[in-house]
């Protein structure tokens, strides 16, 4: 994806695209700094040459594994610098390094290239920071101009971000000259379907047209920009010879309909990447018209993972517990076994916002690694305050466990560290875990689950049911609980299908040996219901509501 004009842009957002399309050009490492060299982002070439992670690297700060002066690499004049980098077991790797300082947009950057020694030489005659920054440039005098046209004519016109399909397999086998050969021939196919003046090679594999019509409504130019798309997907998918070797490639495109001066030109930019990304995700080979709707979803979605990142960062996380209930099957008295640990964002300006509001964005993004490290922390601290509690000193914590967080190798560290650090009692913990995560890998599931039943802490499947219920498993893992999701509860009462798979549950775990937990009982009627299928163990707003702590 490509950048213009963005005047909003962050330096860290402008050096993360710098990295990312470097990243698509070169299979070397990239390092992208700012001018203070505090601030840096890493590509994976680089982290496969010295054996960090992208995390490692950041926190390390990658600037000082060089055998060189950080500041004189920038001063020196060499268009290359022969030096070692510091691999993480300790081994200094000759490399060559390429550095440049790169300003677009009043903002300077710092790029280094980092060459292994023994790969092919790599030019920079062909001053990437240049070429780009003046191709860029060029575009956006061809969009201003076509705008400018528009309104003049208020006729339709159209931006198309053209990309190639996972372009980078061939610059990896066949290396960069035959793949900057196959550029050129894209490029030559393009230009014999419109003219050349209206098609702009970017960076990377991909190409911008900018293009006029004669047409006064939206859904004829749609039309005509359409049949025009789909002819070069066809183009494009024409087999491509070069040097013995046969190419068959695809494409995807991102397209802006505008009528005169609709959308400001790096808005327009914006969208049409937009689209693009939809065409990508769609999977490929394919077009994408701009959704004004759907941008407005997705600039809602930047700033909700904005708001997240700074609420887990800046403390606006908390911990609510919600007690879970037991019944004496002989007098039918209810009493309290433990609680579920669940998570809360107390919003300053919109209030305490529920866990599906941005558990699924926090998954999506990663942010759920620091925040299931900080429910783990705060969980583990309050189970140990119950320690000394007469009323909760026999309570049992449970803990909703994500898929990322689980799939982690440091996951089980991390909770050896917690348990030893804070002294609580793992008997007394229970990971919530769901079905999906188990079937994903079952292999590495298992290796986990029976490390941390050794340290003393028991399981559960959350939400039962609803997944993939293939039942092999059950036999296979030390589970010890099975929760009955809320959705089967909801109806209990006016929906027969939902009595049975809840009779079902039930059966399967007495025949396992497992506790079974009805969770989101909120009437009297679901109550009765569940103790009468013989149900003992219960959660939800008709026995009590999640609290926090303090209110327990």
């Amino acid at each position: 994806m490509f950048f213009l004009n963005k005047q909003k842009e962050t330096t860290l957002d402008f050096m993360n695209a710098l990295c990312t399309v470097l990243s698509e050009c070169y299979d070397h490492g990239i390092l992208v700094c700012d001018a203070s060299y505090q601030k840096s982002d890493i590509n994976d070439e680089l982290c496969y040459l010295t054996g960090y992670t992208k995390t490692e690297l950041r926190q390390c700060n990658p600037l000082s594994l060089f055998q060189e002066e950080v500041s004189s690499l920038f001063k020196r004049k060499d268009a290359h610098i022969s030096t070692s980098i510091k691999s993480k077991s300790g081994i200094l790797i000759p490399v060559m390094l390429y550095p440049k300082r790169v300003q677009i947009h009043q903002k300077v950057i710092f790029l280094v290239i980092i060459q292994k020694m023994g790969q092919m030489p790599l030019s920079l005659a062909d001053d990437f920071s240049d070429q780009f920054s003046n191709r860029l440039s060029h575009l956006s005098s061809k969009i201003c101009q076509t705008i400018h046209d528009s309104h003049k004519t208020s006729c339709y016109s159209a931006l198309l971000l053209l990309d190639i399909d996972n372009f980078k397999t061939v610059n990896h086998s066949k290396g960069h000259a035959v793949g900057n050969q196959v550029l050129c021939e894209i490029y030559k196919r393009l230009s014999d379907i419109m003219s050349p003046l209206h098609v702009s090679y970017l960076q990377g594999d991909e190409f911008a047209i900018v293009l006029s019509t004669t047409l006064a409504t939206y859904a004829e130019a749609e039309e005509i920009i359409t049949a025009l798309s789909y002819k070069i997907l066809e183009t494009i998918q024409e087999p491509i010879y070069i040097d013995h070797h046969s190419f068959r490639l695809t494409a995807s495109i991102g397209i802006v309909v505008f009528l005169g001066k609709e959308y400001a030109h790096d808005k327009m930019v914006q969208y049409v990447d937009s689209a693009l990304y939809e065409a990508k995700k769609s999977g490929r080979n394919t077009i994408h018209f701009f959704n004004p709707l759907l941008q407005q979803k997705l600039e809602e979605h930047a700033v909700m993972l904005e708001r997240l990142h700074y609420a887990i960062y800046h403390h606006q996380m908390s911990l609510f517990y919600q007690k879970q209930w037991a019944r004496n099957p002989h007098t039918n008295e209810v009493y309290e076994i433990g609680a579920e640990a669940l998570i809360r964002w107390i919003d300053p300006v919109h209030g305490t916002i529920t866990p599906d509001k941005f558990i699924p964005l926090s998954e999506e993004s990663g942010l759920i690694i620091p925040l299931g490290a900080w429910i783990l922390k705060e969980a583990f601290k309050q189970l140990k305050s119950w320690q000394d509690d007469p009323k909760k000193c026999h309570w049992q914590l449970s803990i909703n466990i994500s898929i990322k967080q689980f799939e982690k190798d440091d996951f089980i560290p991390i909770v050896q560290e917690l348990l030893q650090s804070l002294q609580c009692d793992a008997t007394k913990i229970r990971f919530e875990l769901t079905e999906s995560l188990l079937i994903n890998d079952l292999k590495s599931s298992l290796r986990k689950i029976y490390a941390l039943t050794k340290l003393g802490i028991s399981f559960s499947i959350d939400d039962f049911g609803t997944g993939y219920s293939s039942l092999s498993y059950l036999k296979r893992l030390p589970i010890h609980e099975l929760k009955i999701d809320k959705s089967f509860i909801r109806d209990l009462a006016s929906d027969h299908a939902d009595v049975i798979l809840v009779q079902t549950i039930l059966g399967i775990a007495q025949q396992f040996g497992l506790d079974v937990v009805a969770e989101g009982v909120e009437t009297q009627e679901q109550y009765k219901i569940l103790c009468d299928m013989g149900c003992r163990y219960f959660q939800g707003y008709f026995l009590s509501k999640p609290t926090q702590s303090s209110l327990l």
